[in-house]
């Protein structure tokens, strides 16, 4: 998974005195493209993912192995 039309997504998640921490980054192929977010809310750290993965689905690779 390499190249100018991909992105990896990567999300974390851990309990820090109590509290919930999400963390979410982006990155692709090329340096300086990475990007991070940390949520301590739930539903705001699934609507970034919801919107990440949506960008992935609205421009898909012209080479891409349709399954």
């Amino acid at each position: 998974m390499s190249g100018p039309e991909s992105k990896t997504i990567v999300v974390r998640a851990w309990r820090d005195r109590g509290r919930l921490i999400i963390r979410v980054l982006t990155g692709a192929g090329e340096v300086g493209t990475g990007q991070e977010w940390v949520f301590a809310d739930i539903d705001a750290s699934l609507t970034r993912v919801g919107e990440l993965l949506a960008e992935l689905h609205d421009n898909p690779a012209n080479d891409e192995t349709k399954r």
